[in-house]
């Protein structure tokens, strides 16, 4: 009943009847058999032993030795098939083994040495796995905890979530690795976390374009995602998304690099006035900022009008981040660094 849901499929133990065969160790010993001995003879009887192979021209048949079908038709008349012991002794089935009908499952799956039933289910064109999966656990989690039984998801929601740990792990380590860059670069660490600015800024215009493009229940997802929600629910932003942030967020730094090296240079090569520097370093670095910007937007702006096409998975939503956060990036940029720089900066300089 859940939207979103399709193609939902379930290895579903149905019961059928069967018939076991339990062996009496004893009664088989005293006419020289073993269990193993008496279910092949049980298994020939029933299902046949190949005894030769028929050619008929170019084509093979096993010519295949059992009972009749209608000695076989009954339970009494497995109950009385003769089974013949090592000595030639002979003995129905019924005096060495219990046979009777009883209700059993007709499929059985194990793994990790644990019973396994599977739900399967693909998503709709118009929803995404991580509301799906949300809902689903919504539903599933009570009645699993209150069975004593426990559930693992899996497939591609789980390749995800995987995918998702690796890329903000590495991230991590990345960003910390720039930071240090951007401070060997800016010569200050204020300034190196000045320029880092540009990521939330970049950001803003990643989510927002996804949230246009993919629909409403972004943003609490999002927060599901550092575990606030008290649900784990996997974000909308898939795998292309965050490759898409990576890459946006690359150039947005640049950005950011470009104007407060030229402010520095301003201020320490040619000695202009620390306001002066910012308005005319931003003014000649305006034209740079811009055409990076427009460069990388004309680039990625056919991959994102072909979003919804086939093939277009992976790129559509790389470019979509991209051209979102460029938006924001390019503008905030030169309104937010600008006035960061001052505000950083500006009473050291004032009192020198």
């Amino acid at each position: 009943d859940i939207d979103g849901a399709r193609d939902v499929n379930a290895n579903r133990e149905v019961m059928i009847t069967s018939l076991p065969i339990r062996y009496r160790l004893a009664e088989l010993a005293s006419f020289g058999l073993t269990p193993a001995e008496a279910a092949e003879q049980v298994r020939e009887a029933m299902y046949g032993e190949v005894v030769d192979t028929v050619n008929q021209g170019t084509k093979q048949f096993d010519l295949v030795v059992r009972l009749d079908p209608s000695q076989r038709k009954t339970i009494e008349q497995v109950r009385d098939l003769l089974l013949r012991g090592r000595n030639g002794a002979t003995v129905r089935l019924r005096d060495v083994a219990d046979i009777g009908p009883e209700r059993s499952s007709n499929l059985i799956t194990r793994e990790n040495a644990q019973r396994k039933a599977v739900v399967s289910l693909n998503v709709a064109e118009d929803s995404n796995l991580g509301d799906l999966i949300g809902e689903v656990r919504v539903l599933v989690d009570p009645i699993v905890e209150q069975a004593g039984y426990t559930v693992h998801y899996g497939g591609q929601f789980e390749a995800q979530q995987s995918a998702t740990k690796t890329i903000l792990a590495s991230g991590f380590a990345v960003a910390i690795l720039v930071l240090m860059l951007l401070q060997i670069s800016t010569g200050s660490m204020r300034a190196a976390l000045l320029v880092m600015v540009n990521m939330p800024l970049a950001l803003i215009g990643g989510i927002a374009a996804i949230y246009i493009t993919e629909g409403g229940g972004l943003f609490s997802n999002t927060i599901a995602l550092f575990g606030l929600g008290g649900t784990y629910i996997a974000p909308v932003i898939s795998i292309a998304s965050m490759v898409g942030f990576i890459t946006l967020f690359g150039i947005s730094i640049r950005n950011g690099i470009l104007l407060i090296n030229h402010y520095n240079h301003l201020i320490i090569s040619e000695n202009v006035n620390f306001e002066d520097a910012i308005f005319r370093g931003s003014m000649e670095r305006l034209v740079p900022i811009l055409m990076t910007a427009l460069a990388a937007a004309l680039g990625l702006a056919p991959l994102a009008l072909a979003a919804g096409k086939p093939g277009s998975e992976l790129l559509a939503p790389l470019a979509i981040v991209t051209l979102g956060g460029l938006l924001t990036s390019t503008v905030l940029n030169l309104i937010v660094v600008p006035a960061g720089f001052s505000l950083v900066f500006g009473k050291s300089h004032t009192h020198s």
